[in-house]
């Protein structure tokens, strides 16, 4: 009986952990929206204070920090976010960018590979290892991942990826 109150008041604790959390992240999501960069990176580490294991708060705030260039901090949050939910592809393909500006090009190329392997039906995947093999000259394998994109993607984001094939080829 004391384990089951005891699993219970845990399950509290979490679930109360999480409503600010989701809070937080909210409000990150609407400063994002209106181009508000510091509220929202705010917004996301309050979020994440609150519950470290948020993901939609790491992924985002990762994303942040992949744009003004502090790669490690990214790498950090998309690291929790692949623990926390392993099934989602665009944190590898995320974190593999962040690897990219660290100059760590097979560990980046690890984690573009888990990406397809977890997300094989999102677009976006096979577009971000499409672009970093068309940096290396890697051309056949550039074609072949935007090929793969194309045949995910709904009819509009179809056309443009069969556009951005046509200038690759």
């Amino acid at each position: 009986m004391l384990k089951l109150v005891l699993i219970l008041m845990l399950i509290a604790a979490g679930s109360a952990a999480a409503a600010p959390a989701d809070d937080f992240a909210a409000r990150g999501n609407a400063a994002l929206k209106a181009m508000q960069v510091a509220e929202a990176m705010d917004a996301y580490t309050k979020a994440l204070d609150a519950d470290p294991q948020h993901a939609e708060a790491a992924y985002q705030r990762g994303r942040i920090f992949l744009k003004i260039n502090e790669p490690q901090k990214a790498i950090v949050d998309f690291t929790t976010v692949v623990l926390v939910k392993p099934d989602n592809g665009r944190a590898f393909a995320k974190r593999g960018e962040a690897k990219i500006v660290l100059k760590s090009w097979v560990e980046a190329f690890a984690d573009f590979d888990k990406a397809i392997e977890v997300s094989p039906l999102d677009y976006e995947v096979f577009v971000v290892r499409a672009t970093y093999r068309f940096q290396r000259g890697e051309l056949a394998g550039a074609i072949a991942d935007m090929e793969s994109a194309i045949a995910v993607a709904d009819g509009q984001t179809a056309a443009q990826l069969q556009k951005m094939l046509d200038r690759m080829k």
